[in-house]
């Protein structure tokens, strides 16, 4: 195992792409969006009112994810490059990187369509059509778990497969991708059914999300450590 992990060779584009995606945060906390979409059972009055009061901040907050969210993409693309480089097999990190671009496609459209939902709602658009576009928007929103997680999964796989990470590493995103999946799945019917079952699927995604985000800085780290060597054997030779 360990002759096998030394065949890694590393880059800095996974820790590159994990740090721009995560500055959605400064979006997140700063920018005062409020809450779009909407939740479940917001009638269409609230919703016009949140459009409207955040309006700004909600097309402020559409540009900048348009801006860093691809960073997950870049992310998976790092990965890819390094056990490309490596000579390991990459089916399984094609498909990865392939489904992690349709997440952040349909994340990007989520926050689009919230932000013309705000332009529209300060320009005196009917409260029923502000609410149907907060839908389309919720709905695109709900949707983007189950490609990202099958591009966790498969990427991780990809990992395992190399044999050039750590095992728990790679378990830990399987497992993530996994729940994300599931999440995708389940997650339209529970927003539509609401209660108790809204409730249970809501924080497994949350898990999901908190164990892709570790497993995606670790694996960055761990890739960007394998670079520095390569560079520090290259001024040693």
């Amino acid at each position: 195992m360990p002759s096998q992990r030394r065949r890694l060779i590393g880059t800095r584009l996974a820790i590159v792409g994990a740090i721009v995606y995560l500055l959605e945060w400064m979006a997140i906390l700063g920018f005062g969006a409020g809450t779009v979409p909407s939740d479940p059972g917001t009638s269409a009055q609230a919703i016009l009112s949140e459009y409207k009061q955040h309006a700004l901040a909600i097309s402020l907050q559409a540009g900048w994810f348009s801006l860093v969210l691809p960073g997950r993409i870049l992310f998976v693309a790092g990965v890819r490059d390094s056990l490309l480089r490596s000579g390991f097999r990459t089916a399984l990190a094609d498909f990865g990187l392939l489904t992690m671009a349709v997440s952040v496609v349909l994340e990007v459209a989520t926050y689009a369509i919230t932000g013309g939902a705000a332009h529209a709602a300060t320009t005196g658009a009917d409260q029923s059509v502000i609410a149907g576009l907060d839908a389309i928007a919720t709905w695109l929103n709900l949707s983007i778990w189950a490609p990202l997680g099958a591009s966790v999964l498969t990427t991780a796989l990809a990992m395992l497969l190399s044999r050039a990470f750590p095992a728990w590493l790679c378990w830990l995103g399987m497992v993530a991708g996994l729940i994300a999946c599931v999440g995708g799945l389940l997650n339209g019917a529970a927003f539509q059914q609401g209660g108790a079952f809204n409730a249970a699927v809501g924080p497994a995604t949350s898990v999901a999300v908190i164990g892709f985000w570790l497993w995606m800085l670790i694996t960055g780290v761990l890739l960007f450590r394998a670079s520095g060597s390569q560079l520090e054997g290259a001024r040693l030779e």
